[in-house]
């Protein structure tokens, strides 16, 4: 509590009072739906709290719905050297962090270095990728890596590290615990004009150094279902949305003369077995690839796409879940094999389970293990999530007409990630994440660095570890030649198809919603700035960058 009282009062004290009053000038704020809540809680930490995306920033913006996008940010230039070992990194000059401080590679390797003292702040894993930091002048720093990855830039230099001010965190020793009521940060929005459970109210930073920014004030609204959202935008009060909308042409579109939307493809959609479950039935059946191939070819995935998701969403998913835009690291061998249990086949699923000798032993319509013991299992999705409900209510219905016991659960969604950490779980139903590179993507939803973590959509969905995996993706950083690349992604690749992992549904649709009659310059079909939802990390800056207020 001590330290928390410190850091609160020492970023109050280096505060710049805010000009901006609440919609007091001739320009709206820009209202933002991009996240559930039960109510707001003022808490700006980096690290945890939720509420830091508009006030730090990455050295790179590296855009994951198009890889080809890449933004210099509080970087201006990088190189890695030839043994892929060192990235030399250029910082840009001008740079003052909201307190009117100068940002410096000083903060760049505090940023860096931090985490190894605090662990639990590090949950990209940086700090065993980072053997240290050094700082060459005030402009620029050389970042060791611990082992060569010639995709190293994209895993360490983009959103992973959000760069915190030395002066400001330097004295608190418990980061993950502090309270930061009013952040510090060289982000566009810094300054807390108004907050409350409701609503909260985040203003320009007066030292924001993109000349690009033309908005002075964000607005954040409460919602905690989708319901409560869409009540919202129907009445065209809300500019940037990213909710899903049920039958969006009637129950938004409809409602206002600007309300538009935009859906391209986001991450895959998946369920996910706990192979640490501590159901032991389940537990037994999770490692069974038989079974695991009943239940792919128990999902309904045209129900889930066409109902569930209102046809607003694609499928064609590999089995690694491949994000469209990777979809050049496929594997033509490892699809022919994915495609014998990618489809809707109840009695295929039946057979397969009879023949490893699942039955029903008691009549109740359900089997058990092939050793007798009962099997059934919960599926966990996010209540208010009404999309991912009604498809994870799909799903289930697939497996009991297969005759497996399997059931849906909705926990709030702080505590349906919480259940990740401890392996309190038994399957999920959840993303595939979007990410900068085909390394991450696999390192991010496969290394055995991410088992019972805090890190959304990553392994600790499904605590699945094989050395074998680890060691692919180790090599798969080792090396710039492209053809090797593709051979040791094809071994990923297969891996997955044959063993069944996971259970590749869909893909989401980036839920992206807005009205232009205050805003101009929205990302859209015939604009595609990058990744245009709100609640998707550094993209959004990007975003920001190209608003204006019309008139």
């Amino acid at each position: 509590m001590k330290k928390t009282l410190l850091l609160t009062s020492a970023i109050a004290a280096s505060m710049v009072i805010p000009v901006h009053a609440e919609e007091s000038s001739s320009m709206p704020n820009l209202k933002i739906l991009n996240e559930f809540s039960t109510g707001w809680v003022r808490n700006f930490n980096p690290w945890f709290g939720g509420r830091s995306d508009f006030a730090y920033e990455s050295l790179y913006i590296f855009d994951i719905l198009d890889s080809e996008n890449v933004h210099p940010w509080l970087a201006t230039g990088y190189q890695l050297s030839d043994d892929l070992m060192v990235l030399t990194v250029d910082l840009r000059d001008g740079v003052l962090w909201s307190d009117g401080k100068p940002f410096t590679a000083d903060d760049v390797v505090f940023t860096y270095d931090y985490p190894k003292a605090h662990p639990e702040i590090d949950t990209g894993g940086v700090s065993g990728k980072v053997e240290k930091v050094e700082k060459v002048n005030d402009l620029q720093v050389k970042i060791y890596l611990k082992e060569p990855n010639a995709f190293a830039a994209r895993d360490i230099l983009g959103e992973t590290v959000r760069i915190v001010p030395k002066h400001i965190w330097e004295g608190v020793d418990s980061p993950a615990q502090s309270t930061n009521e009013n952040p510090v940060g060289t982000r566009p929005f810094t300054e807390i004009q108004r907050f409350t459970p409701q609503v909260y109210v985040q203003c320009r930073n007066p030292n924001y150094w993109n000349k690009d920014l033309k908005i002075d004030c964000l607005e954040f609204p409460q919602f905690s279902s989708n319901d409560a959202a869409l009540e919202m935008l129907s009445k065209g009060s809300v500019d940037w949305a990213g909710i899903f909308i049920p039958d969006i042409e009637r129950t938004f579109v409809s409602k206002h003369p600007n309300n538009k939307y935009w859906f391209p493809s986001n991450d895959g959609v998946r369920i996910t077995f706990n192979y640490k479950t501590e159901n032991e039935g389940a537990n037994k059946a999770f490692h069974d690839v038989n079974f695991r191939k009943a239940v792919s070819l128990s999902m309904d995935r045209e129900a889930m796409m066409m109902i569930g998701s209102y046809g607003y969403v694609v499928g064609g998913n590999p089995a690694t879940n491949l994000p469209k835009g990777m979809w050049n690291w496929r594997d033509e061998q490892a699809d022919k094999t994915w495609a014998e249990v990618n489809r809707y086949d109840i009695n295929k699923a039946k057979q397969l389970l009879a023949d490893g000798g699942y039955k029903d032993t008691n009549g109740d319509g359900f089997v058990e293990n092939p050793d007798g013991s009962k099997l059934t299992f919960k599926i966990q999705v996010p209540s208010g999530w009404s999309d991912w409900v009604n498809n994870t209510s799909i799903a289930v219905e697939g497996l009991r007409m297969a005759g497996i016991d399997a059931t849906v659960i909705t926990p709030e969604a702080n505590a349906y990630a919480k259940n990740w950490e401890t392996a309190n779980f038994d399957a999920t139903f959840g993303a595939g994440s979007m990410q900068s590179s085909v390394w991450k993507f696999y390192d991010f939803t496969m290394g055995s660095e991410y088992v019972q973590s805090p890190v959304w959509w990553s392994t600790t969905v499904s605590n699945y570890v094989d050395p074998q995996l680890d060691q692919w993706i180790s090599e798969l950083g080792l090396t710039k030649d492209e053809d090797q690349q593709k051979k040791i992604a094809a071994n990923v690749e297969r891996y997955f198809a044959e063993n069944v992992i996971q259970i590749p549904l869909y893909y989401n649709g980036i839920w992206y919603a807005y009205n232009d009659s205050r805003f101009e310059g929205w990302a859209n079909e015939d604009n595609q700035i990058g990744h245009p939802a709100p609640w998707n990390g550094m993209s959004r800056l990007v975003h920001l960058m190209s608003l204006k207020p019309k008139g």
